[in-house]
């Protein structure tokens, strides 16, 4: 039953990205992906392998409509890579998370971290293969603002969820 209902909010997520959140770009410096969430919340019961996969999934089925050309799927395939080692990492008793990863299950400030970490190596890797290194500058500032953007609207979404 958990999994219908990750996998309900993926596809209601997923077109709050590419309905309205796609179209949210300021000056072409902003481009919140609210996406990641799912990722970031998944349990840590599943081998890392199938972790990977989902991962390069989640990333495809958002490149299929956002035309980039393998760009998210290869930076949800290194979240999901890293994800699991920032875990062991961060949580002392990481063995007692069989369920989501979420505020109430390690905490306020582990999650903020966690998320944050997470975010910003996601959106600097979209960015470092969306500019091709063109512009360092540029690609910085785009993945500063996008993670804070996007870090804000993950935090929104836990807590509207806790609620």
């Amino acid at each position: 039953m958990k999994w219908i209902k990750q996998v309900i909010r993926f596809f209601l997520i997923l077109l709050l990205q590419v309905m309205l959140i796609n179209n949210l770009q300021l000056g072409g410096y902003c481009h919140p992906y609210l996406y990641v969430v799912c990722l970031l919340v998944m349990p840590l019961t599943l081998p890392r392998w199938v972790d990977l996969v989902i991962g390069a999934l989640v990333g495809l089925t958002l490149d299929a409509f956002c035309n980039s050309a393998g760009v998210h799927m290869a930076a949800c395939t290194m979240l999901m890579l890293i994800r699991p080692y920032l875990i062991e990492r961060m949580v002392v008793d990481s063995e007692r998370l069989t369920d989501e990863i979420n505020v109430s299950s390690i905490g306020m400030s582990t999650f903020s971290i966690y998320a944050a970490i997470l975010i910003a190596s996601h959106h600097a890797l979209v960015f470092l293969l969306t500019n091709w290194f063109s512009s360092i500058l540029f690609t910085l500032l785009q993945t500063a603002v996008s993670a804070v953007i996007t870090y804000g609207l993950v935090l929104g979404y836990e807590f509207i969820r806790k609620k």
